[in-house]
């Protein structure tokens, strides 16, 4: 599909509107299946990837949109001098278009301005690769809070 084209669409990230809750969580469902989890792992991550008010409020999350569409969003967790990506999330058909990269661009301007010096996130094992693409390292692993006894790829990035 390639790069989206700002000429070709209205592209831009913006602040989740506390309403965004079910949309952003529709999303996170959608972005998370395309991977071909079966049924019974989509209902075992549900909790993990519903959005909610209290999440709106105390994450900072940000949403991509094309052509006035919800694309995608990304959630960051902030402490003091470091951060953690709890979610990035595309439509399918947006993967690999660029919005992806938009919203960690985002995130990492954020920390940038407010003196985070280390982010790190849980990846799926599939996202290792765009997360490498990122500037993301491979540090260790740690537990899935979905399913038990399965392990995700931690990774991080130093600013």
């Amino acid at each position: 599909m390639g790069s989206i084209s700002p000429r070709k669409k209205r592209v831009f990230v913006r602040p989740a509107w506390p309403d965004e809750g079910p949309v952003l969580s529709e999303l996170a469902l959608e972005a998370k299946a395309h991977w071909g989890y079966d049924a019974a792992f989509m209902e075992r991550c549900r909790d993990e990837l519903t959005i909610t008010v209290a999440r709106i409020w105390r994450e900072r999350i940000r949403v991509a949109e094309v052509n006035g569409k919800v694309a995608g969003f990304a959630s960051l967790s902030v402490g003091v001098g470091r951060a953690e990506i709890g979610d990035v999330f595309v439509r399918p058909r947006f993967i690999g278009t660029g919005i992806g990269h938009l919203l960690i661009n985002d995130l990492l301007q954020y920390a940038c301005r407010h003196g985070i010096t280390q982010i790190s996130v849980e990846s799926d094992p599939n996202a290792t690769g765009f997360y490498a693409r990122q500037g993301f390292s491979l540090c260790g692993e740690a537990a899935s809070v979905s399913i038990p006894d399965r392990m995700l790829p931690l990774m991080e990035m130093r600013l």
